[in-house]
């Protein structure tokens, strides 16, 4: 295993509502930005640590990594009030900027799935593909795991036992020094507080509205977040598809992390879907479009895709901002200089 380098370069963001957000890109190329692991996370401690470095290390492999703590938690802003998914939105929003991005990929961790669901679904011209790892949409589906209340509940009692236990509950053996990387990245009282906004998120009414590629990843044997939240979620996002790996540890750099490399690095590149369409267009809004140009009505292009007429005005509604175009006949006209139709 390689050791451990210099951590890269940490830059902070300003978000709309005025806290300071650490960050670190890393790599060269299209970028992956990979949304924390809310409530512990900590850009620093985390490269200190062999695995999770060279997990890093390989999704920045041919691409612009960027890797950021959230609010309340690591280098970021500790004393926050708003935990909420709109605050999680914004710490993203002000990493982008400040990075100077405009399009990427989207991966969204655990609890902070609901809020990279938002974002895509708000922003579809800016995220080119959403990964969605060991996640869910209502966090109804992750608290009623009588282990995640358990570990709660000895939170609230005691927090030096919870934290040395937290590791074995995560299957996280594999990074070494979690204990102290938790005491570090927050406190009992920001954890509690966390908590209790996690209560809330509910990101369920974006699902439909999502319409960039997306892949939900999740691990087969986890006992903290069954198999049928996540396939309730890819079932719930247009143009989704399902990847069950072995295990169940909730960390991507722990158990086989080749597969979850290979299934992100697949995902990516599979069919070029933005890289050789104008504009950015995927694969979906190619067909859509194809069909428009066709003179084929939404109730149409909704049966030809076997999907809901409310997806293909919001696919034709994303067309229309990435083209430019105002009407069918517009669209039909691009699609013809182009050689789409």
């Amino acid at each position: 295993m390689t050791e451990p380098t210099a951590v890269p370069t940490v830059r902070f963001a300003r978000t709309s509502d005025g806290l300071n957000i650490a960050f670190w890109t890393l790599g060269e190329g299209p970028a992956l930005v990979q949304m924390p692991g809310f409530p512990v996370s900590h850009v620093r401690l985390e490269w200190q640590n062999a695995a999770c470095q060279a997990y890093y290390r390989l999704l920045a492999s041919g691409r612009t990594l960027v890797r950021y703590d959230p609010r309340g938690a690591g280098l970021s802003e500790r004393i926050v009030e708003d935990l909420t998914i709109e605050g999680h939105v914004r710490d993203l929003e002000a990493v982008v900027a400040k990075a100077g991005i405009e399009r990427f990929a989207l991966l969204g961790p655990t609890h902070l799935g609901p809020a990279a669901i938002t974002y895509a679904a708000r922003h579809p011209e800016r995220v080119t593909h959403l990964i969605l790892w060991y996640t869910y949409a209502r966090s109804a589906d992750y608290s009623r795991s009588p282990r995640v209340e358990a570990a709660r509940s000895l939170l609230e009692k005691d927090w030096e036992l919870y934290t040395e236990l937290e590791e074995r509950r995560s299957a996280q053996p594999a990074l070494g020094g979690y204990t102290q990387l938790l005491r570090e990245a927050n406190s009992a009282v920001g954890l509690r507080a966390a908590f209790a906004a996690i209560r809330t998120y509910d990101a369920s009414d974006w699902l439909s509205q999502v319409t960039s590629p997306t892949l939900v990843l999740h691990r087969k044997d986890s006992r903290v977040l069954g198999v049928d939240v996540a396939r309730e979620l890819a079932s719930r996002i247009p143009d989704s598809r399902l990847m069950l790996l072995e295990g169940g540890a909730l960390a991507p750099f722990v158990g086989d992390v080749d597969a979850v490399i290979a299934a992100i690095d697949g995902f990516l590149s599979d069919s070029g879907r933005n890289e050789n369409n104008p504009d950015g267009l995927t694969a979906r809004e190619v067909e859509v479009l194809c069909l428009v140009a066709a003179a084929r009505s939404n109730r149409q292009i909704a049966e030809d895709l076997a999907l809901s007429e409310r997806t293909v005005s919001r696919h034709i509604t994303n067309v229309y901002t990435k083209i430019g175009a105002h009407s069918r006949a517009e669209a039909t006209s691009y699609a013809i200089r182009h050689e789409i139709a």
